[in-house]
């Protein structure tokens, strides 16, 4: 409390009040996080929040937009690891596999459905643009290649979305603990279905 305090003394009111909704979301739900509790988690008067966040729905689109940049840095990475398109596409699933463990609390506010109205925030869909783009742009690449589909390149890039995206999901609920071989490192079987599934679609 008292670090959190002094934090803020400093300057960083908004950084504390992002980790310490971020440490609500960890802890509980949705429902627990308020600005008032937010307040409380800081350490701070109930009235600092506002200084920064005009409500708890400005709180929550910082939030998924903190996110959406996380995780579009960590993909752009894993797709500078090599040059072929087919292995950027596995290590740009793997990269959104492990933002959803690394950050659960950001990857179920992304994909929760939690505002009513997103489009009228235009920083947030910019930011959420490029993490599509980014993931386009490769497909496209991948499309090019002797053994690609007959299918739309949006139509792969939609099934291919929605493997990693499910399988990252069903990990994060714990949901396969049961399907995963014993022994097994779930990441090493996560990365194992996303390659058995890319290469299947473009190299035949």
């Amino acid at each position: 409390m008292n670090i959190k305090k002094s934090t803020y003394h400093h300057g960083n009111l908004r950084e504390v009040l992002i980790a310490s909704a971020l440490d609500i979301l960890k802890e509980g739900t949705l429902q627990d996080l308020s600005l008032r509790a937010l307040a409380r988690k800081a350490g701070v008067s109930q009235t600092a929040p506002y200084r920064h966040f005009e409500d708890k729905e400005a709180l929550i689109v910082v939030l998924i937009q903190e996110g959406s940049a996380l995780l579009h840095e960590s993909m752009q990475l894993a797709c500078e690891i090599d040059n072929d398109p087919v292995e950027q596409m596995i290590n740009m699933g793997l990269a959104y596999y492990d933002f959803s463990q690394d950050h659960p609390a950001h990857f179920r506010l992304m994909f929760g459905g939690n505002l009513e109205n997103k489009d009228k925030y235009t920083s947030l869909i910019a930011t959420e643009q490029q993490n599509y783009e980014l993931v386009q742009s490769v497909v496209d690449r991948c499309m090019k290649l002797p053994g690609a589909p007959k299918l739309s390149s949006e139509m792969v890039r939609l099934s291919c979305w929605s493997l990693v995206h499910g399988l990252a999901n069903l990990i994060l609920n714990e949901v396969l603990n049961d399907d995963v071989p014993k022994d097994a490192e779930k990441r090493t079987v996560v990365r194992e279905v996303i390659s058995f599934y890319t290469r299947s679609l473009f190299e035949k």
